[in-house]
């Protein structure tokens, strides 16, 4: 088996002037070529000089030609023994020049013998007239010859070259395309590479069923998570898919094992603009698969911000949610829905029990919180917070939002009296008195109801000090 060339390119620019004025300027055009290749040599180091337009023969066997000034060096050492071959032109002429250590050998037999024998391999794996090479290949063989000189190159970096530029420069037939894709992507090992190839040539295969089934199953050579995520952005970006491309699309991102990754290509699914045709579910599914609730509540949120769900899909959100275990990713999840207005009066009662969910008390104040300026159920909406009130136990956080409640416009006495029953579920007797006193500023005491409804609360109060203030600021009211 061959070992894999390491190969170092140096390029410049030439001048066609004299070989000492190019070296002179530096501005020669020039390969260096190093590797080890392990064949009928053991281990071989080789390198590789060139200058100029060199043309082959047919099977690389020969250098037929080279520009004037230019050059095509190949020296090896093998075993201590160091070989060397230099082809150089000069008025039409193309010398051939042959090496044993320093000493030159006439070029036939020997010199031609190791000719034959390391110069296909050294052109192969160096780039030398790739692109001329492929074309020979291609029109000779078609794509069966191309792929067998494919697996004979041992560098990713010139296979990946090669596909380029076959699909570049050649029209290929569906067969051919469909062949290529079942076989090239096992010859290249580079992620890298790969997906260069399949980023800059998807549109060639995706506006055909079978060639669209067939490229996304050549995916499954791509192992790098962020390599086959920038493929399939690249495939959703640059193509319009029809249902069934669109699932093997989700087929080949069900691959993908990076949460990251996979949410980064969800949200570029579900982005506005692109949702024609596109069966959201089919993507939102995926979400099961995602370990992280930061990616999962991104993605959620995606969704309410590109307005794909109204009111009448909270079901769907609330499933979706469901995948959510953070109490904090919910929340925010609940704020982003009272946000975009997606609470009415026939889902109300599903929105208490995603709150209902919640273990965190604060996550919960929060959401309530978010909900105090909701103004699209009328009365509903505080009939919904009192309700909601009877789930948060600390003193503190109940004694803030009823303050916050007694804030609102228009209170009914109703609501007024419902508001001032519900703060008996204040234990601290200092949150307690806090919120009548403040309730008498804010409330209706010209109501007699309301007045007699804040005396009674007081006798809940233990502190003689607050129960005067209270009862001094209600009394202060009737006298006026």
């Amino acid at each position: 088996m061959k070992a894999l060339f390491k190969i170092t390119i140096l390029l410049a620019m030439v001048l066609p002037l004299s070989m000492n004025q190019a070296q002179a300027n530096e501005l020669s055009l020039e390969k260096d070529v190093t590797g080890r290749e392990r064949s009928n040599w053991n281990a071989e180091n080789i390198k590789i000089s060139s200058h100029g337009e060199i043309e082959f023969n047919s099977d690389y066997t020969d250098v037929l030609s080279i520009d004037d000034n230019g050059y095509l060096k190949i020296s090896m050492v093998s075993f201590g023994m160091k070989r060397k071959l230099y082809f150089r032109s000069s008025n039409g002429k193309l010398d051939r020049l042959y090496y044993e250590g320093h000493k030159q050998v006439k070029f036939e037999p020997k010199g031609r013998e190791w000719m034959v024998e390391v110069l296909p391999q050294v052109v192969r794996n160096s780039g030398l007239d790739l692109e001329n090479r492929v074309n020979k290949v291609y029109r000779k063989g078609g794509v069966d010859a191309f792929l067998s000189e494919l697996e004979e190159t041992d560098s990713d970096y010139f296979k990946s070259r090669m596909v380029h530029f076959l699909l570049d420069n050649n029209d290929l037939k569906k067969n051919e395309k469909e062949k290529l894709l079942k076989e090239f992507p096992a010859y290249i090992d580079s992620d890298y590479e790969l997906s260069q190839i399949f980023k800059k040539h998807n549109s060639a295969f995706i506006g055909d069923n079978m060639l669209s089934e067939e490229f996304f199953n050549s995916l499954n050579q791509v192992s790098s998570d962020y390599d086959l995520s920038q493929i399939l952005s690249s495939v959703f970006i640059n193509n319009t898919l029809n249902d069934s491309s669109f699932e093997f699309f989700i087929s080949a991102m069900n691959n993908i094992n990076s949460d990251y990754e996979k949410s980064n290509l969800i949200k570029l699914a579900i982005s506005k603009g692109k949702n024609s045709g596109i069966k959201l579910d089919l993507i939102l599914n995926n979400l099961k698969d995602i370990d992280s609730d930061y990616e999962k509540g991104v993605i959620i949120n995606t969704v309410i911000n590109e307005d794909l769900f109204d009111s009448g899909n909270i079901d769907k959100i609330i499933e979706l949610s469901s995948e959510v275990s953070s109490d904090y990713e919910s929340a925010q999840i609940m704020k982003k829905m009272l946000k975009h207005d997606m609470i009415t009066s026939e889902n109300k009662d599903q929105f208490k029990e995603m709150m209902n969910n919640l273990s965190s008390e604060y996550s919960y104040k929060e959401v309530l919180m978010d909900f105090m300026k909701y103004d699209k159920l009328g009365d509903e909406n505080f009939e919904f917070l009192v309700e909601a009130s009877d789930k948060i136990s600390s003193s503190y956080e109940l004694g803030q939002l009823y303050k916050m409640m007694l804030n609102k416009d228009g209170l009914s006495t109703k609501q007024q009296l419902a508001l001032i029953d519900k703060a008996s579920n204040i234990d601290s007797d200092y949150e307690y008195a806090s919120f009548l006193l403040e309730a008498t500023q804010k409330l209706d005491l010209d109501n007699e109801k309301i007045q007699n409804a804040l005396i009674d609360a007081t006798q809940k109060i233990d502190s003689t000090h607050d129960y005067g203030k209270i009862m001094k600021a209600i009394y202060s009211h009737k006298r006026n």
